[in-house]
């Protein structure tokens, strides 16, 4: 409800959460991810657990960074890519989502083109194995990332242009590279967690 009193006004959010929501009527995302995980992987893997993030806390993280617009955002297994629609439509940014299971990145490339949303970009992909370089931002829910994903994650990041924002869902990554900015403690679709709002150096 509060989603809908705060972020509704803006009829493109309003359309697009719609249609999120009629997509996944039917067979809800938190089923897709189970499903296809092991289907996928034929196990039941834990670090592609869904969690949602809620508009509400995403908005009082960017807030807080203030982008400019066109900053390169990435969100770190996307999901249905609801967060890359928020970033695209309420702040501006070149949003690109970047997940493994390919129900969420076909459903968010079709919802994307109903729309017409030229900046909105999702790639089916292992984010460890690709080139996100060039963000401004970055997000990424680690709630249920093991040590050894974080690790390679951090040592990743080393790669990343100086200033970039990290942002790091209940996961510090801690590292001589990143300076840690900010944190905030806010809901999401399992309850509250910390975030860990970084920079690169």
């Amino acid at each position: 409800m509060i989603e809908v009193l705060k972020f509704y006004s803006d009829p493109l959010l309003r359309k697009v959460d719609i249609e999120l929501f009629k997509t996944y009527a039917f067979k809800d995302q938190f089923t897709v991810s189970a499903e296809e995980s092991m289907d996928i992987f034929s196990l039941e893997k834990e670090e592609l657990t869904y969690g949602e993030a809620i508009w509400s806390s995403i908005d009082q993280i960017l807030k807080f960074i203030n982008p400019d617009k066109d900053m390169v955002f990435y969100d770190l297994g996307c999901g249905t890519g609801r967060v890359c629609f928020f970033a695209n439509i309420k702040y501006h940014l070149k949003a690109y989502g970047i997940d493994l299971l390919p129900t969420f990145i076909n459903n968010a490339e079709k919802i994307k083109n109903k729309f017409s949303l030229e900046d909105v970009h999702f790639i089916k992909n292992n984010w460890l194995n690709f080139d996100f370089s060039n963000a401004d931002i970055i997000y990424v829910a680690g709630t249920c990332l093991n040590d050894e994903t974080l690790s390679e994650l951090t040592n990743k990041l080393k790669s990343i242009k100086k200033n970039t924002y990290v942002i790091s869902v209940s996961n510090e990554l801690k590292s001589e590279d990143l300076s840690l900015v900010k944190s905030m403690y806010l809901p999401f679709s399992w309850g509250r967690a910390n975030v860990f709002i970084s920079i690169k150096n």
